[in-house]
């Protein structure tokens, strides 16, 4: 073999500084380079359908599948040549940028651009998957081209002049079909370069460019190297096997221990096909500082929907003043319906206030809260105004709250000018809080303690197999979250309205028509 020009760490390291300053801005959100980077979809301009589905099967030859096959056959090539090294390496990088590529993907979790897309994607952005691959393979087959052909001449000139082309396009379908930022695509090129490189480097420095006395030493090095790799491979997906099974079981052990299923009638949905869900999340009085007789002092319905993209959360007040189901036409504050009944009364006297189905139930106590939110890491809030709350101070604006602190902010009303709609305000705010917390990789890493949390303190009708077609499902649906509260006026009850000298929310129907109209359109009902 002849002895090639030595590459430098340099263009690799230099790839890898880059992408380093574009995944901090992309993570921590500054403005500026939000701005400018969603600047292109700024223009409005209408995409011709022949172009888009040219565009459309193109940008597929960047996936998985198509570009490991290309690097098998290069492999193949290489390997027939006595290059089996560099075959081994060729198909290798593709299966490793992919695997750093998906990391990337759920450890930054950024939401696709909030435009019609032309192509439907689910996934997360950053980096761009497609680009990833394309640059992988393009560096990949330049370097192997050049391994074998030490000398440049025209034929060469002409593959890398195709081979970048090829990329840039690629780069440049995943803005047309309008599904990645320009730093998405960026990231996966600079991401792919960076190692194909590194790993060209190191190969070059151990193998290629080292001389061997005899021939049988060299084959024994290729043979002792070849089986190093195999070894180590087996190793990694042996560990990661034995890692995934336990992390199931104990899932499984949880998602036992919290379901409850209820004897109830309410039409199932098939969350395989994406149809609308509508959920009821109950927050319960029975902390260990304060035992009380289990009424549900938060109340919140949220729907799903898929097609429309969209989540929203709904609050009811605790203290709304409606039929309450089971009880021969007692009427009565919502939440007492979860003491005279438990999760199926409360269910039920939902349904009927609000004329729409509730599909499925979570419940969780307010130990669980605090320690949900000490489990993923705490939570950031933005607080409207300054106040103390069981000796802790909260100042106005955005602040990182620990666990005990999270559940104090959401439960503060008296010193809230708003009262308990204001309570309700900061609920829901940290209910989403944790819902982007639970979602994002970091909480992979706390999966045991957050397990534990859920299992003491939480309850379903949900399988587990129901909850991951969900976060698998929905996801598009659930990074789109929006909020409303049902407003009502305060009375005192009189004997007749009401318990004698019981406060209650009178909500009208105005109010009430208002916010079913928009749930039965949320949920696709008639």
């Amino acid at each position: 073999m002849n002895t090639l020009k030595e590459k430098k760490f340099t263009p690799a390291l230099v790839s890898i500084v880059l992408f380093s300053v574009l995944t901090v801005l992309v993570v921590n959100q500054v403005s500026w380079f939000t701005y400018v980077d969603s600047m292109i979809y700024q223009f409005d301009w209408e995409a011709n359908a022949v172009i888009t589905s040219i565009v459309t099967v193109f940008a597929k030859t960047a996936t998985i599948i198509p570009t490991f096959i290309i690097s098998l056959i290069v492999s193949v090539i290489l390997w027939r040549n006595k290059h089996k090294l560099v075959a081994i390496w060729m198909s290798s990088n593709i299966l490793v940028v992919s695997a750093l590529g998906y990391i990337l993907k759920i450890t930054v979790a950024r939401p696709r651009p909030d435009v019609t897309q032309l192509v439907e994607k689910t996934s997360y952005s950053f980096p761009s998957g497609h680009s990833l691959l394309a640059m992988c393979l393009a560096c990949s087959i330049l370097l192997s081209v050049q391994t074998i052909y030490s000398k440049q001449n025209k034929k060469g000139l002409l593959l890398k002049k195709i081979v970048i082309a090829y990329v840039l396009l690629i780069g440049l379908s995943r803005i047309y079909l309008r599904v990645h930022f320009p730093s998405d695509v960026m990231a996966g090129f600079l991401l792919s370069f960076a190692w194909v490189n590194l790993s060209y480097v190191c190969l070059q420095r151990i193998y290629l460019n080292r001389t061997f006395q005899t021939a049988l030493s060299k084959k024994r090095f290729i043979q002792k190297t070849i089986l190093s790799v195999l070894t180590l491979l087996l190793l990694v997906v042996a560990s990661a096997s034995v890692y995934g099974a336990t992390v199931f079981k104990n899932v499984q052990k949880t998602a036992d221990k919290i379901y409850q299923p209820l004897n109830r009638k309410t039409k199932s949905v098939e969350l395989t096909n994406s149809e609308p869900v509508s959920f009821l999340l109950l927050g319960i009085a029975n902390d260990s500082k304060r035992k009380t007789d289990l009424r549900a002092n938060t109340i919140m319905v949220v729907t799903v929907n898929n097609q429309l993209k969209k989540t929203t959360i709904t609050s009811i007040p605790r203290d709304a003043y409606v039929e309450i189901i089971g009880k021969d036409g007692v009427y009565d504050k919502i939440n007492h319906a979860h003491s005279f009944g438990g999760d199926e009364m409360m269910i039920e006297t939902v349904e009927h206030y609000l004329e729409i189905p509730i599909n499925h139930y979570f419940v969780i106590n307010m130990d669980g809260l605090a320690a949900l939110s000490d489990a993923v890491g705490g939570v950031t809030v933005n607080n409207d105004f300054e106040f103390d709350a069981e000796g802790i101070h909260y100042p106005k604006g955005e602040q990182h709250l620990g666990g005990w602190e999270t559940l104090q902010y959401a439960r503060m009303r008296y010193e809230d000018p708003l009262g308990d709609y204001g309570r309700q305000k900061r609920q829901r705010e940290v209910t989403i809080q944790l819902t982007k917390e639970l979602t994002s990789m970091k909480s992979v890493l706390r999966y045991q303690e957050l397990l534990d949390v859920i299992g003491e303190n939480g309850q379903t009708d949900m399988t587990l197999d129901q909850m991951m077609l969900l976060m698998k499902n929905y996801q598009k649906a659930l990074e789109n979250i929006e909020s409303y509260q049902m407003q009502g006026e305060g009375f005192t009850g009189d004997g007749y309205t009401g318990e004698e000298g019981i406060s209650y929310q009178g909500i009208s129907e105005e109010e009430r028509d208002k916010v079913i109209t928009a749930l039965k359109q949320q949920l696709n009902l008639n």
